[in-house]
């Protein structure tokens, strides 16, 4: 799908423009609250995943808190959600890193993707040895950790690594992380309540926040990945987080905001998913009066964040193309984008990797 789709206008797309000014613009309209205004509470479960299909189940599991939020108060997700929050994330870095990151990163376009043997594929073959034993490296020293791997590693997601380090590290950005705590959360909550307006360009007390597998809950040491490539780390330390025997559990859960009122929360591979209900307790059927998403994407997509500064910065030489391509490997925006140039526009780049329309 490209950004000339007729499904990609109905849904959104996105001009992407190195070294200009605003470097950014478009996004998506708010589609849930048109798609479920009116509808039994249980059409946001039905209907969410097939809209959002990237992020199928974290929307699905996402929606189901929320709406039992809503009627039962504050609610502990289950062992089997965070299970399969957890298989959906890691499947995700999977498939954006071996299918997108060589067309985004390599210095010269390759002519055919790497293709994965297997999602149930072994995470220490990459590290030829332990996965585990680099992860604690990461942890300890999360540059140096890269390095080394990148460096010496026979892995075609470390030859990549290593190709982009100069460029990547040349992008500086100190990372103002969107926060996952409770007083957080009521405020963007309140915000939602406030109207859709907030969806096209969301802020927490004034300024916008950047969300990925870089800002995970209860990460005191995100402030160090101060590169893109140590984002671009981050979501590979993330992806042998989660293919870890027990790995760390991914934030899921939601909070009541009262008069059947609730804001729902789950970590995606984007980043922080956030759903907000209100539901019509006089109706029998408990209709949706109103219902907001508010995905990964609107947080790193503002005018003012991190990704359209970084891209408004780059130098208008023959290099802007590639680095912006860089950036989008980082943010990984989840729907159809146009990559601009000043002399003439670029070929439409699809925001997934099938012709079908799939958003997150």
């Amino acid at each position: 799908m490209t950004a000339n789709d007729p499904l990609a206008r109905l849904a959104g797309s996105l001009r992407v423009r190195p070294a200009q000014r605003p470097a950014l613009i478009g996004g998506r309209p708010p589609l849930a609250g048109r798609l479920l205004r009116g509808q039994p509470a249980q059409a946001a479960v039905q209907r969410l995943p097939l809209l959002y299909s990237l992020c199928g189940q974290a929307h699905r599991l996402t929606a189901e808190l929320a709406l039992h939020a809503a009627v039962e108060g504050d609610v502990e997700p289950s062992g089997e959600a965070r299970r399969i929050l957890q298989g959906e994330n890691r499947r995700e870095h999977l498939r954006h890193i071996l299918l997108d990151w060589p067309r985004l990163l390599a210095d010269v376009a390759r002519d055919t993707p790497m293709s994965p043997p297997g999602l149930d594929m072994q995470i220490d073959a990459w590290f030829e040895g332990s996965a585990a034993d680099w992860l604690q490296h990461w942890h300890a020293d999360p540059r140096q950790a890269l390095l080394d791997w990148s460096a010496r590693g026979r892995h075609a997601v470390a030859r990549l690594l290593h190709g982009c380090r100069e460029r990547a590290e040349a992008l500086l950005r100190p990372l103002d992380a969107l926060p996952n705590d409770r007083a957080s959360l009521l405020a963007i909550g309140a915000s939602l309540a406030g109207g859709d307006d907030f969806l096209s360009a969301p802020e927490l007390a004034g300024a916008p926040r950047e969300t990925g597998a870089w800002s995970r809950a209860g990460d005191t040491g995100a402030q160090r990945y101060d590169s893109a490539w140590l984002r671009l780390g981050a979501r590979l330390a993330d992806l042998v987080e989660l293919s870890q025997a027990q790995p760390r559990v991914l934030a899921l859960g939601a909070i009541t905001l009262g008069d059947g009122q609730a804001l729902a929360w789950s970590e995606t591979a984007r980043g922080l998913l956030l759903h907000r209900v209100h539901l019509d307790l006089t109706a029998e059927d408990r209709r949706i009066y109103d219902y907001q998403v508010l995905a990964p994407t609107e947080w790193n997509l503002h005018p003012r964040g991190t990704l359209a500064r970084a891209l408004e910065a780059l130098p208008d030489d023959g290099n802007a193309q590639r680095q912006a391509e860089l950036l989008l490997a980082v943010f990984d925006p989840c729907l159809a984008y146009r990559l601009e140039s000043p002399a003439a526009q670029q070929p439409d780049h699809p925001a997934n990797d099938s012709g079908a329309p799939r958003y997150a």
